[in-house]
């Protein structure tokens, strides 16, 4: 009487286990569809040029799986060791968060004193390694965002190490891989923040790279748009960038 018990709870657990299985792989399937089916005609009416969507195609798409990588919760940024730094020094990363505060609406982007969810560390010589038994890495400035998985591309946490010797150009690019943009792989006639540490550019930007590396807190306007693009409410998170420019031929 007892194994045949056990038999019935075996099997009710198998088909549960089943059903469950073949649910969530349903409610996945649904959920991507969603992701992909964006809203073409309501994301154009940010306004951008063919230049801006270009670099858009370029930096928003994160490179090992050619899909977007962005927040949907609001960016808590922390100063670790604030009592051991100088005000000008905090007043960089506050003047970051002034300068991108509009272009991720409606997030918003904040500096708190604790439980932040991006970390900066200020003035670092180096960056602890990724994996056990490596050597720190020695750095003017680094981001590292959480990993992405299968079934997670959204952004969620963030280290930002920003070294003693960088300028607020650097801190301003660390801030844009926290948003999810990459280094760009094609070559611009215009000097891009986010380049900075892809140089070369375009040989004609060169002249543009001298006068603007040494702007404090530069961001070009193309970036500004591009971010804007990167955080409207029509792009999700694990967007595929084939998918993304297959909708954007139909429209």
């Amino acid at each position: 009487m007892r194994s045949k018990i056990v038999r019935y709870i075996i099997l009710i657990s198998l088909l549960l286990l089943t059903a469950w299985g073949t649910a969530a792989h349903f409610y996945r399937k649904s959920e991507d569809e969603k992701i992909q089916d964006f809203d073409a005609d309501k994301f154009c009416k940010i306004g951008f040029t063919d230049e801006e969507f270009d670099l858009f195609c370029d930096i928003a798409f994160n490179r090992a799986g050619e899909r977007i990588r962005k927040w949907n919760t609001d960016i808590r940024v922390e100063i670790e060791d604030t009592g051991k730094l100088d005000k000008n020094v905090i007043a960089e990363v506050d003047s970051v968060i002034t300068l991108l505060r509009p272009l991720i609406v409606p997030l918003r982007i904040e500096r708190v004193p604790d439980n932040g969810n991006v970390i900066v560390y200020k003035n670092v010589k180096s960056a602890p390694a990724n994996k056990p038994r490596q050597k720190p890495i020695f750095v003017n400035g680094i981001a590292r965002i959480n990993e992405a998985t299968d079934h997670a591309w959204k952004i969620n946490f963030a280290h930002i190490y920003d070294g003693r010797e960088s300028g607020t150009q650097t801190l301003m690019h660390e801030f844009e891989h926290m948003l999810g943009l990459e280094h760009p792989m094609m070559l611009y006639e215009y000097y891009l923040t986010i380049g900075r540490s892809a140089i070369p550019q375009h040989y004609s930007a060169y002249g543009g790279w001298l006068r603007f590396q040494g702007v404090p807190y530069y961001i070009s306007e193309q970036e500004k748009t591009v971010i804007r693009m990167l955080y409207s409410p029509e792009i999700k998170a694990e967007l595929k960038k084939d998918d993304f420019l297959k909708r954007m031929e139909r429209r």
